[in-house]
């Protein structure tokens, strides 16, 4: 389980550090406080599940605060990236602190990494994109086509994860 805590940590530290260095480019030294405080509160508060949820809360907060002052959205997007892989990476690694054996936990692991890594890089392509393009569009086409991307996404996932449960069919969670 070590593995999953230091990898919450690695991406922690990048959804922490990419949009504090943008702030620091753009001179917005201020905006730095709430998310080193909700950082630092995310990471201290381990043991405690709602301070951590309020520490989260705190970072991804202080990152929409960012866009209202203009500070480069290309250090955002893979902050908020970060930030939500951070978050998956600290429930993943709750629920395995629940179970008293797990079989295969090492595969377990690399195939959660897996999957975290292609939604990470699908997000971070699509916002790349959505920061890119430029085109107008009716606010219920906008509606229809980020729900498109959600249920697009949804399906990618449950491919994904459904490909892997048949190559590692060998992979049981105790319960």
């Amino acid at each position: 389980m070590t593995e999953v805590r230091r990898s919450f940590f690695a991406a922690l530290a990048l959804g922490i550090g990419a949009p504090g260095l943008g702030m620091i480019v753009q001179g917005q030294w201020l905006l730095l406080l709430p998310l080193l405080a909700g950082g630092a509160l995310w990471f201290g508060a381990r043991k405690r599940r709602e301070l951590m949820g309020w520490g989260s809360a705190l970072c991804i907060g202080s990152l929409g605060l960012a866009v209202w002052f203009n500070v480069g959205m290309g250090w955002l997007l893979v902050g908020m990236a970060a930030l939500l892989a951070a978050w998956d990476l600290d429930v993943f690694g709750a629920q395995l602190a629940t179970v008293s054996r797990i079989e295969n936990e090492r595969r377990l692991i690399h195939a959660h990494w897996r999957r975290l890594a292609w939604v990470s890089v699908a997000g971070l392509l699509l916002g790349a994109m959505g920061l890119s393009l430029r085109v107008s569009l009716s606010f219920g086409l906008i509606l229809v086509t980020a729900l498109l991307a959600v249920l697009g996404l949804a399906q990618v996932v449950h491919s994904i994860s459904k490909r892997e449960k048949d190559a590692h069919t060998d992979v049981i969670p105790t319960p």
